[in-house]
């Protein structure tokens, strides 16, 4: 028993290392994000500042700030050769404490979240507010049901709009991370309180796990390597750069001289086998945080911000129509009331009294046609507003996209949104960082020498000729 109490737990393993410290489970001396710091980007780089400016950073921080990987492994109470003890209350409080590793997952939104996404868009806000005023005016105006004609026909457009919108975009949604989903699926070969190694997914991997790697797989979360031989990563997912970056286990002897045992999930043994200790799984890998970084929120197409400026530009008009019908209205109706036209005088060109017209005043009674005529002189300035909106314009849109997506889909390219296809439609440069990453897969002969004569060709259809003058020259010999 130990001085505060509590029971002293040692297990060994093969090796007599020690699987548990004294204590009990879940006393880690180092926290997730003390350990993510040793594979993180910003220290794979030589410490340029120390008194041995070729060692890695991250190698250098292995041995001063976690004692090596020896006592990393002890501090995370497993063993080199057997792994972590693996019983049940051990992957609890691993999983409680470290998390587990599994990558944030693009966030499918709802059916309803996908629907009012379409009010972010102004001009069906703009087609909405349209439509409720036509219906209210369409009542006062010509009755029921006639009245709901107009007002009708502009919800009928804005739920085709919606509806293919929502929809197209949550099948879209659901089928991407049905992908991510199966792309992700890894079975790894892991040691769990045996010298043998057992299979498991990757996403049951947990800190402290020793696991077994070769050259083809992929780093299924982040590692530092124990033993290895000949073992290089392909790190250009996560990096951009395509060189294979050799890893060597760390020791005393070798931690100052530039060498790295550090490895990122996601990227690819290239070639050499090994064991490596997890550190970091999930959210806090390298990828992990890559991920989680650019799960931002979409930013509006060109297409949509275009859609924008006419929409603005449309209500504007619309508005300041409207305000100059109603001021025309109003005067109309002022000079009326002072008998500077004739009663009932809608033209001012042509202006003839009407017969039975009753007098403009100010009195509060349902036969006063002042009230009537104000109210006629508002349903116009709206309906000018509501007139000005086209309707039909963000409709002919959604179908157009819908069209292109369903065209895309059947060359297998996965359109997440209605507004991707317009991306691609609209692009005129594809700018590329690697020679040779956009290629028909398709090697031509563009120059050869023979003979110390150097053959250099400027058309790719005179590769024939080429050939022959080659055979030709190599038959003089």
């Amino acid at each position: 028993m130990t001085s505060n109490g509590n029971v002293g737990i040692e297990l060994t393993g093969a090796s007599d290392e020690p699987l548990l410290m004294q204590g009990k489970h879940g006393t880690y001396k180092y926290g997730p994000k003390q350990l993510s710091e040793i594979v993180i980007l910003d220290n794979h780089y030589p410490d340029v500042n120390s008194d041995f400016p070729e060692r890695i950073i991250s190698s250098g921080m292995i041995f001063e700030k976690f004692g090596g990987p020896n006592a990393l492994i002890q501090a995370l109470f497993t063993n080199s050769k057997t792994g972590i003890e693996a019983s049940d209350a051990d992957k609890k409080e691993r999983r409680q404490f470290y998390g587990v590793n599994s990558f944030p997952p693009p966030k499918i939104k709802t059916i309803m979240e996908l629907i009012m996404e379409n009010f972010d868009d102004t001009i069906n806000k703009i087609l909405c507010g349209a439509a409720i005023v036509s219906l209210i005016i369409g009542v006062i105006k010509d009755g029921f049901p006639h009245g709901l004609i107009e007002g009708t026909s502009i919800l009928i457009a804005l739920n085709i709009i919606i509806w293919v919108n929502s929809v197209n975009n949550y099948i879209s949604e659901k089928r991407l991370a049905d992908l991510v989903n199966l792309s992700e699926k890894q079975e790894v070969a892991v040691y769990r309180n045996s010298n043998e190694t057992i299979t498991i997914d990757a996403a049951e991997l947990l800190v402290g796990d020793i696991v077994k790697f070769e050259a083809g797989m992929k780093v299924p979360a982040d590692c530092i390597m124990i033993e290895g031989q000949d073992v290089t990563c392909i790190e250009g997912e996560l990096t951009g750069e395509p060189d294979a970056v050799t890893k060597v286990p760390l020791d005393e002897s070798n931690y100052n001289t530039g060498v790295m045992c550090t490895m990122m999930a996601k990227s690819l043994i290239g070639s050499g086998i090994g064991k490596a200790l997890v550190v970091a799984v999930g959210p806090y890998t390298v990828a992990g945080v890559i991920t989680e970084k650019t799960q931002a929120a979409p930013q509006p197409t060109l297409l949509q911000e275009k859609l924008e400026v006419i929409a603005t530009k449309i209500g504007n008009v619309g508005i300041m129509c409207a305000v100059l019908t109603f001021f025309a209205m109003v005067v109309r109706t002022m000079l009326e009331m002072f008998s500077v036209i004739p009663c009932g005088c809608g033209n001012l060109l042509t202006c003839v009294e009407e017969a039975n017209c009753v007098k403009l005043d100010f009195s509060l009674t349902m036969k006063n046609r002042l009230w009537m005529e104000v109210l006629n002189t508002v349903i116009i300035a709206i309906t000018v507003i509501v007139v000005a909106i086209p309707e039909g314009l963000p409709l002919a849109v959604t179908i157009s996209l819908s069209f292109s997506s369903a065209k895309m889909r059947k060359l297998n390219n996965l359109v997440r949104k209605l507004a991707s296809s317009e991306t691609m439609g609209g692009a005129t440069h594809i700018c590329s960082d690697k020679t040779g990453t956009l290629t028909l897969n398709q090697m031509t002969t563009m120059a050869c020498m023979t003979l110390q004569k150097a053959h250099m060709i400027s058309d790719a259809f005179k590769v024939k000729e080429l050939a022959s003058g080659v055979k030709e020259a190599a038959s003089i010999v």
